[in-house]
């Protein structure tokens, strides 16, 4: 693996840590405001503190007199759009599936956590489709990564609630922001590129928020909710999708959705360190087959024993 690959996985990496944690605060802004509004106001938050960032970057090449890096806003503006309109449906959609859920009594975080990574496999599926490969590799860690999901999530069965298919369509959404980040990431300015995500995910969520949560909206239940709200905009969205954005200029898609699925893992870990859960047998396996799954897709010895297979006959 080359250096840019291994600082791209390592950007990933630290990306699910960030989410996994996250889970704490989300629970945390819930029980004060709805769904619509801690989407909006962490994802308005995840673009303002870009603002800067972008200010100096262009102040910077100002300063050094190089037009040809400026980073074109209006090629970046559909991207963001694309990425924005994902994210928005993926994380509005993840919020009223666990909501339905628990309001039917079939709440399940765990759950919900495992439908929602569902997207190490939908993000190779459509990248077949769109034409392209999976390395044998590849394959092999989705199936570890499957496994070792659904161990460390499912407690309790798998027994199928009609916020599931929200869910499913959660995992749909954010396969297709996954594999979009990819292919504009390669093409616009990357902190351009997501601070325009953040502002279209804010917006759609903002104006859902004014249609549909306008009765139980309070300045209270905001203020209530601005410590974990604080986090979730600049950590989890400002830092964490930005540093998704440009980790995925350096990987294959289903390797960095393999490696963001990781987000579970961490927020066992989490559990542990905020709540005091200590992990399970059946979560100590999980954890390790997801280990093995990204051992598996970033070395090349599954690789390299399947060559040496469609050699031996031939």
């Amino acid at each position: 693996m080359n250096s840019k690959a291994l600082r791209g996985s390592f950007m990933l990496l630290l990306t699910a840590l960030i989410w996994g944690c996250a889970f704490v605060f989300q629970e945390e802004a819930a029980d004060s405001v709805g769904a619509f509004t801690m989407n909006g106001l962490r994802s308005v938050i995840g673009g303002v503190i870009l603002i800067p960032l972008i200010l100096f970057f262009k102040l910077k090449r100002r300063n050094e007199a190089d037009s040809s890096k400026k980073p074109p806003f209006g090629r970046a503006l559909p991207g963001g759009i694309i990425c924005g309109a994902a994210l928005a449906v993926a994380s509005n959609l993840q919020q009223f599936g666990i909501m339905l859920n628990a309001d039917l009594g079939s709440g399940d975080s765990g759950k919900a956590g495992f439908i929602t990574a569902m997207y190490i496999i939908f993000v190779p599926l459509i990248t077949c489709i769109l034409g392209r490969g999976i390395k044998p590799s590849v394959a092999a860690g989705v199936l570890f990564g499957v496994l070792g999901l659904y161990f460390i999530s499912v407690k309790q069965g798998f027994s199928v609630a009609k916020g599931d298919a929200l869910l499913l369509l959660c995992a749909l959404a954010f396969s297709l922001q996954i594999i979009a980040v990819d292919y504009w990431g390669e093409r616009v300015d990357v902190v351009l590129l997501s601070c325009i995500q953040f502002f279209t995910s804010g917006v759609i969520s903002l104006i859902l928020m004014l249609i549909f949560e306008r009765s139980t909206l309070s300045l209270e239940g905001i203020a209530d909710a601005a410590v974990p709200i604080l986090f979730l905009g600049v950590v989890s969205s400002g830092v964490a999708y930005t540093l998704q954005i440009v980790g995925q200029k350096h990987c294959d898609p289903t390797v960095a959705s393999l490696i963001m699925s990781l987000e579970s893992l961490f927020a066992m870990i989490a559990a542990c360190v905020f709540y005091k859960h200590l992990p399970s047998l059946r979560e100590v396996i999980g954890c390790v087959l997801m280990l093995v799954a990204i051992f598996t897709v970033q070395t090349p010895f599954v690789d390299n024993a399947f060559k040496r297979l469609k050699r031996s006959r031939q």
